[in-house]
């Protein structure tokens, strides 16, 4: 077992070090679960750990320095950033240039912008927009209605007025209505076996309060010298086995088909993350050209390997303080 252990490390090692860094090839650089979880020892259990350990120490490494090329981009890129998010809700860009830094603007000026830009783009004061926000629904549906009539008018005026600002709406509108659709369904799936999982763990606590008393009775037979201390230790080693091999199949069972989940929709994961940079370029005006695609990927592939590394959460026998040492 240990021979196929360092074998499958040395595997792993060399491919993390050709510079493999796709959800995918994490993916499959992290090693199988063990077929036995349940016969593993407490130093079989933490050579395996380790390996995982190795994989996520990569993965955590990589994510930094993107992390950090992406905050320098962010913190170089700020001002631009702000004043584009300004001139989306409807600021002109010397208006926007003002607003950037609030910190140095009196109350009186932010006020003054605010009105120009609401006049302008609504034909309304901030302080008509605050009177409506009050509005019980009555009110609001009949403010609504005045609002839609004048709006019909001055387009019937002035056909092209806004037309560009109604079509980028129109558009953001139509990518947050498709991030949602596809978010919602990814995640539908993905509940379904958290769900099993939250189940199985349920069992397992319920099983563990019975088998509990038991095992402390054995051992106060063990500690008091009542019985052969043989035959003790086997009996608790005994129970501890049979409650492992109760829930560790259910487990393999579900993470690897969260496995195959996620590959499944490999590509929708993909998707997803398109349509959440296109709605962020769309509000910040530009994209962090830093930013590696798969970065939606990458977080189940995380999900999947802290599966793997619960893999002998059942394993009582393998736990920390299981040798029977001073008893």
């Amino acid at each position: 077992m240990k021979q196929i252990i360092v074998f499958t490390s040395a595997i792993l090692i060399s491919i993390l070090t050709l510079g493999q860094t796709t959800p995918m090839e994490y993916l499959n650089a992290i090693p199988n679960p063990p077929s036995d979880p349940c016969g593993y020892d407490i130093g079989q259990k933490a050579q395996f750990l380790e390996e995982l350990q190795n994989t996520l120490s990569s993965f955590m490494q990589d994510a930094e320095k993107e992390r950090e090329a992406s905050e320098k981009f962010q913190e170089e890129h700020q001002d631009e950033q702000t004043v584009n998010v300004l001139m989306k809700a409807g600021y002109t860009r010397q208006e926007a240039e003002k607003m950037k830094d609030l910190d140095n603007m009196s109350d009186e000026e932010k006020m003054k912008l605010a009105n120009q830009m609401m006049g302008r783009n609504y034909n309304m004061t901030m302080a008509t927009a605050e009177k409506v926000a009050d509005y019980d629904s009555l009110e609001l549906k009949r403010w609504s209605k005045a609002q839609s009539t004048m709006m019909m008018a001055d387009a019937q005026l002035d056909p092209n007025k806004n037309q560009k600002k109604q079509q980028e709406i129109k558009n953001d509108l139509d990518l947050q209505k498709e991030f949602n659709f596809l978010d919602d369904k990814l995640k539908a799936g993905e509940n379904k076996y958290i769900d099993m999982l939250t189940e199985l763990e349920l069992k397992a606590d319920t099983a563990l309060a019975k088998l509990n008393p038991k095992i402390d009775t054995l051992y106060k037979d063990l500690q008091e010298g009542n019985g052969d201390a043989d035959q003790i230790i086997e009996r608790i080693q005994s129970l501890r086995q049979t409650y492992c091999e109760k829930f560790t199949p259910s487990y393999l069972k579900i993470i690897e088909a969260y496995k195959g989940y996620v590959v499944e929709h490999w590509q929708q994961y993909y998707d997803l993350e398109e349509l959440q940079l296109k709605i962020t370029e769309s509000q910040v005006g530009m994209r962090d050209p830093n930013y590696k695609p798969g970065q939606l990927a990458m977080m189940r592939v995380k999900g999947y390997l802290t599966m793997v590394t619960d893999v002998f959460k059942y394993n009582l026998n393998a736990d920390v303080g299981a040798q029977f040492i001073g008893y």
